[in-house]
């Protein structure tokens, strides 16, 4: 048997495993969310009640954990059962991390109203994209804050809760920018177009801690010096693309307005607000 043959077995085999392994992680994350962190029956929720919000929240929840496991994919091993064993055990690791996320989020970018009450019984699709987009931050800032090997867990926690913070205050600065209640608007009128707005919002600063947190760990201070440096940059540059939306994206529209000043909710605006959020993230990535 030739050796490019045995390659490709190899490699086959190696993406065998970590799909039976990722797919394994599913599980575990899906009934930790179910038992541990919302408390409620998924089954009746999804295929009984049919709760779209349910749907957006948990699928926001297995996404963030698939960013967060590309953070260990593609680190080599030796073998295969040091290969699974690295992955379960930093699957395991991505799932607490992310129910920690999921529940500061909770108390905190969404502290105005409770998001339980909202998703489960309200069915309310804008608090379950904020929760969904939440979640996709979260995996978003996992995936390099608990990755690299040079600076170890202690390094890596303190990116994570750095990341957190940045979440929360982005969150916590956003109504003033839109100019309007965003809360109250999600919870109040149940409005999908701003909900996925806030969401676009978050996943975009995830991506931007991601990119800010991406070199390599020297020493507390140059490295910590530099990460904020870009943060800031980052952060920045993300705030100005509320602008250019308006201007750009939607000439002679103000995207605002179409969420909150009409009687119906406008959610191709939301969509538009959160897409240029999402894709300036990825432009100052890529420039990086």
């Amino acid at each position: 048997m030739n050796q490019w043959l045995l390659n490709g077995l190899n490699q086959s085999g190696v993406v065998l495993l970590e799909l039976v392994v990722g797919f394994g992680l599913f599980w575990l994350g899906q009934l930790a969310y179910q038992k541990l962190f919302r408390r409620i029956d998924l089954n009746l929720e999804l295929f009984v009640k049919d709760n779209p919000a349910v749907a957006i929240s948990l699928v926001g929840y297995y996404l963030g954990i698939v960013i967060a496991l590309g953070g260990v994919l593609g680190q080599p091993a030796d073998t295969w059962q040091e290969k699974s064993l690295n992955l379960a055990s930093y699957g395991a690791t991505v799932i607490i991390f992310m129910l920690a996320g999921a529940w500061a989020g909770d108390r905190l970018i969404l502290r105005s109203f409770e998001c339980k009450r909202e998703i489960i019984e309200e069915r309310n699709v804008g608090a379950a994209s904020v929760e969904a987009g939440n979640h996709i931050a979260n995996g978003l800032i996992l995936n390099t804050a608990l990755a690299g090997d040079s600076g170890g867990w202690l390094v890596g926690l303190a990116c994570w809760l750095i990341g957190l913070g940045v979440l929360v205050v982005v969150s916590a600065t956003y109504p003033s920018i839109t100019r309007y209640d965003v809360a109250g608007e999600i919870q109040k009128r149940n409005n999908p177009a701003a909900g996925v707005a806030l969401a676009g919002l978050l996943i975009g600063t995830g991506n931007i801690v991601r990119v800010a947190f991406s070199p390599e760990f020297q020493n507390w201070f140059i490295s910590f010096v530099e990460y904020g440096l870009n943060l800031f940059f980052c952060i920045a540059s993300l705030v100005a693309i509320r602008w250019l939306a308006d201007l750009i994206l939607v000439p002679g529209v103000k995207i605002s307005d179409e969420i909150v000043n009409q009687e119906v909710p406008n959610l191709g605006a939301g969509l538009i607000e959160a897409f240029a959020y999402i894709a300036a993230s990825f432009l100052i990535a890529w420039a990086f």
